[in-house]
């Protein structure tokens, strides 16, 4: 297949990449300022700017793009006011543009990447929406928009929720990076109390799971407009911090409940549909 990818310069991106590039032909879609990030690999790249969604829909035709990958997004925890622009901009506009050239040039499928955070206390097996934070609405927002192009155009759409991950090369200032640094450093961390359930998807996991989907949208199966990638547990915080002191065989100096447990803290991880015949290897 031809693959398009928004985000290959992101942890998940670059590892979805590198695992696409050996069975398919990938295509890139960045932004300039990230022009000296990407991997560099098989396949054409087009940047994104001044609004040329003209010029992105000739790209997509001459290159014969089947489908697409939108894994691009802003993350931000607690934003300020002035993110707004950069959460709009990244997570609403611009996968709206990708969507207007994708329609325009017949691509057949598309495939975005969502967070589970959408869901805050959702009950299990349901879709019932509740954003953690303003980025989780954003990601919302654009799912919304998507429905637009679903029911308008022969493209088929489908969001693939992500729950936490972790892996090699991960640079994010996630749990596994933190207990690694004060292992090494033998620094204190300061956290909450650690009652908090995380589901923890290992990357390899999550690149599986979005080339499953994407074969069944290649081969046009029947779908959900959603699905769920999950480890199929769920461990406290502090469960969490005592198996890797385990598996590692170290001392991590943590701080338990020396800070509050965040606005709206995700203490049980929401449980959605799970992609079919699809379940984590590691």
């Amino acid at each position: 297949m031809k693959i398009l990818v928004t985000g290959s310069n992101g942890f998940i991106g670059s590892h979805l990449c590198a695992r696409l590039r050996k069975e398919h032909e990938v295509f890139y879609l960045a932004r300039p300022h990230n022009a000296m990030q990407l991997p560099g690999a098989n396949g054409a790249t087009f940047f994104f700017e001044n609004n040329n969604i003209g010029a992105l829909k000739r790209f997509m035709r001459e290159n014969q793009i089947e489908g697409i990958i939108h894994l691009a997004s802003c993350y931000i925890q607690a934003h300020q006011e002035e993110e707004i622009p950069d959460l709009i901009q990244s997570n609403v506009y611009f996968g709206t543009a990708v969507l207007e050239a994708a329609a325009k040039a017949d691509v057949k499928w598309f495939i975005n990447a969502g967070t589970i955070w959408q869901n805050f206390n959702a009950p299990d097996g349901s879709d019932a929406y509740c954003p953690v934070n303003l980025y989780a609405a954003t990601k919302q927002a654009f799912m919304n928009i998507a429905k637009f192009y679903s029911g308008t155009t022969d493209m088929r759409i489908c969001t693939l929720k992500l729950c936490d991950t972790y892996g090699p090369n991960d640079t994010r200032r996630k749990i596994y990076s933190l207990f690694e640094e004060i292992a090494r450093t033998g620094e204190t961390l300061q956290m909450s109390a650690g009652e908090q359930k995380l589901d923890m998807l290992h990357v390899d996991d999550v690149v599986e799971g979005f080339i499953h989907l994407a074969e069944m949208m290649h081969n046009s199966e029947d779908l959900r407009d959603e699905y769920v990638l999950s480890s199929g547990q769920q461990l406290t915080l502090r469960q969490i911090a005592a198996n890797y002191e385990k598996e590692h065989n170290v001392h991590l100096n943590i701080q338990w409940g020396a800070r509050p447990y965040r606005v709206r803290e995700v203490m049980k991880p929401y449980k959605g549909n799970v992609l079919p015949d699809w379940s984590p290897k590691r």
